[in-house]
């Protein structure tokens, strides 16, 4: 399980295939019930899918769209894409500020986001925009 951004963004091809398609994209306000209408989408969508470990996707959907909300505070995008040999889940938003990776303290309530992200996901990464961010996760799919 890697990270990678623009800094170091070996050619992905090799892990993701080709690019097929956007198989749903969904437009969220910065707010709390914003997380489990994704997990909702995320379920009804990759439960169709096959092939993906269902239970880790919403768990890192949960984690992305709530980081979202908590440090970029503005609207964001949940996207599906369907690669060749993965699923990716994207969350988009206007904050341009790359995510962190906290150390882990059993004493704090928080911080264990990216934590999950990197254990549940096979790949994940981020991307700067002109407007923002994009951060992934990509599933293997059978």
């Amino acid at each position: 399980m890697s990270a990678y951004n623009e800094s170091s963004n070996p050619d992905l091809a090799i892990y993701f295939g080709d690019f097929l398609a956007t198989i749903a994209c969904w437009t969220m306000p910065a707010m709390v019930d914003s997380v489990q209408v994704a997990r909702q989408q995320v379920s009804d969508f990759l439960g169709s899918e096959g092939g993906v470990d269902l239970d880790h996707a919403i768990a890192v959907t949960s984690e992305l769209v709530a980081n979202s909300i908590v440090h970029a505070t503005t609207e964001l995008q949940v996207i599906l894409e369907r690669w060749q040999y993965m699923i990716k889940v994207v969350v988009s938003d206007l904050n341009d500020q790359p995510p962190v990776m906290r150390s882990l303290d059993v004493a704090v309530d928080s911080g264990r986001g990216m934590h999950i992200v990197e254990e549940y996901s096979d790949l994940w990464g981020y991307e700067l925009t002109d407007s923002g961010k994009r951060i992934w996760a990509g599933f293997q799919c059978s």
